[in-house]
């Protein structure tokens, strides 16, 4: 069946929840402070007394998820946006890559550069870098040209500098990509994009990051399909509850799972007793391959589709502050990493034990700290250098859709 395009201008709620997993990504890298030397984790999380941990404990250990939300929010967003343009000749590649590359380019040029004095104070004192290694001219260059998760690097996911803008170079390959699917006129093939998401599987076993991304991205769009085959039934309102609940019902699921393991301790005694040779250590891999899948897979496809229902009636999450977290979510994840090296520059020069990192109001001011020069930064350097490149690259050229709304994704 071919579906109608549904009407919704933008998804609100979908922005506010980017804004979420950037944030979920920042508690989970705070861990970062607590390894030997900044470098070498030797000890589990738990023991690291992590601020909030007994609160935040399932955010701490699953921020991979957040990570694999972006991709699984740009899939959909792009396909829902940009994919027919694209297919009737109303987007050429200049105008969109020009779009999607100053959107990418100008917070990751700066983040680089600013990673870099950082990390040489950080040697200068410890004699070591924080956390990230291959910090070199050849890593500078694949940064620099947004390639270093392309397989070009020395080691295998060891990209160098910033190190979360691995998500950036993997972000750009998959604008290429989906702009060849589309361009072909191939966006609309459910069985292509099914062959890419299991693609993405196999690929992750051989190159994590571009097997996460590809997997993530077309599974998103497989769940903007299903959003807009579901827009064109009558009965929208009440499909719309049904997979409310639905959503709702896994995350439940998801929750008790985590904090009392009723699943994990059925699956074992059953695999015990079904195949009483396999160690518990092949039987924890198979489960979390399993768990690990059923979430990517199932659970978080599902919460966009239920936002982007639920937006689709009643416009969805539009509260101020959801919106200015959206906004400046990319700011947010890339200009972390520097900001925390930044912190334990400060740390080590006034002398601090490694302790202040367990308080909460450290991270809470670290938060605060984070969250205002992002906000800055998208508003006052972000925009107005993107508005200045794009007037630059692309000459009299206007847009169809007002330039306030068009996906940042």
């Amino acid at each position: 069946m071919t579906s109608s395009k549904p009407s919704t201008l933008y998804f609100f709620s979908l922005d506010a929840i980017r804004g979420f997993a950037a944030l979920i990504v920042v508690l989970c890298h705070w861990q970062f402070f607590f390894y030997k030397d900044y470098t070498v984790q030797t000890a589990p999380l738990e023991d690291f007394h992590l601020p909030l941990y007994s609160l935040f404990s399932i955010l701490y250990h699953h921020a991979f998820y957040a990570v694999d939300l972006f991709f699984l929010l740009s899939g959909f967003i792009f396909f829902w946006f940009y994919a027919e343009k694209i297919a009737r000749g109303t987007t050429n590649f200049n105008y969109f890559i020009t779009y999607r590359f100053t959107r990418l380019y100008p917070v990751h040029v700066l983040s680089l550069l600013a990673i870099i004095p950082l990390q040489m104070l950080m040697v200068k004192q410890s004699g070591h870098t924080f956390i990230i290694q291959n910090n070199d001219y050849w890593h500078f260059l694949l940064n620099l040209l947004v390639i270093h998760s392309w397989g070009f690097e020395k080691t295998p996911a060891l990209n160098g500098f910033n190190g979360p803008s691995w998500s950036v170079s993997v972000e750009l390959l998959l604008y290429l990509l989906f702009f060849l699917i589309a361009w072909r006129r191939l966006h609309n093939k459910k069985g292509l994009l099914i062959l890419l998401v299991v693609a993405g599987a196999v690929i992750q076993a051989i190159y994590p990051m571009i097997g996460q991304g590809i997997y993530s991205f077309f599974l998103g769009a497989l769940v903007y399909h299903i959003y807009s085959w579901l827009c064109t039934k009558k009965n929208f309102r009440s499909l719309t509850r049904n997979v409310a609940i639905a959503a709702a019902l896994l995350w439940c699921y998801i929750l008790l799972e985590y904090y009392f393991s009723f699943t994990r301790q059925l699956f074992f005694s059953f695999t015990h007793k079904v195949l009483p040779a396999w160690k518990d250590d092949s039987i924890e891999k198979i489960f979390y391959l399993t768990t690990n899948t059923f979430f990517r897979t199932i659970v978080s496809p599902a919460t966009v589709l239920v936002l982007a229902m639920a937006e689709t009636i009643k416009s969805g999450i539009r509260a101020k502050w959801t919106q200015v977290l959206g906004n400046a979510s990319y700011c947010l994840y890339l200009i972390h990493f520097p900001l925390m090296v930044a912190t334990a520059v400060l740390v080590n020069a006034l002398g601090l034990p490694q302790t202040i990192f367990q308080s909460p109001l450290t991270l809470l001011a670290f938060y605060g700290v984070l969250i205002t020069l992002s906000i800055l930064g998208h508003y006052y350097f972000e925009l107005p250098v993107q508005q200045t490149l794009r007037q630059k690259l692309i000459k009299k050229r206007k847009s169809t859709v007002p330039a306030a709304i068009i996906p940042e994704g």
